[in-house]
């Protein structure tokens, strides 16, 4: 991609590389949301409530696709030409 000037005299690539900052800040926000949801699933599942932490698998699996969504537009956002 090359560099030209965008709104504000802001390049494309420092835009580019802003937005892919941010995603990267998503990426780490819904990497702790998975998590968090994770335990809780774990405590219910020792709790003897199965069901109840059964509901949480598709939320989980969920997150995980949208994890590995933005980990792809963000490889495609930072790889080099």
């Amino acid at each position: 991609m090359g560099v030209f000037c965008t709104h504000k005299g802001v390049t494309m690539n420092e835009e580019l590389q802003g937005w892919a900052e941010r995603l990267s800040e998503i990426q780490d926000e819904l990497g702790a949301l998975y998590e968090k949801i994770d335990e809780l699933r774990g405590e219910l599942k020792t709790a003897g409530r199965k069901n109840d932490a059964n509901a949480f698998n598709e939320p989980l699996d969920r997150l995980a696709r949208y994890g590995r969504l933005f980990s792809d537009i963000y490889i495609t956002w930072t790889e080099v030409d």
